[in-house]
């Protein structure tokens, strides 16, 4: 069972997450940035949840707004670009 937390929460028709056994290989790192300049420094409006059962904080919704890139003070798409 896949959790909407895990999903990515600037992207609204995208596929569920799949969940890997221990001995998967580890996924690549992945870091989003903003499509105008390439920034890091960006924000998304959610709401999370706290789980009793993973004893973490879970995405609960994203409201649907775009992101917003601080260098550039707007809106921005995201570009997901993998990590060293």
């Amino acid at each position: 069972m896949t959790h909407p937390s895990l999903l990515n929460p600037f992207h609204a028709n995208q596929e569920p997450a799949k969940s890997f056994g221990r001995r998967a290989a580890p996924a690549t790192r992945t870091t989003p940035v903003c499509s105008n300049c390439q920034s890091d420094d960006i924000i998304g409006h959610a709401t999370v949840q706290w789980s009793n059962e993973s004893q973490e904080w879970e995405l609960a919704s994203t409201f649907a707004q775009p992101a917003h890139c601080n260098h550039c003070n707007g809106q921005c798409d995201i570009m997901w670009l993998p990590r060293n």
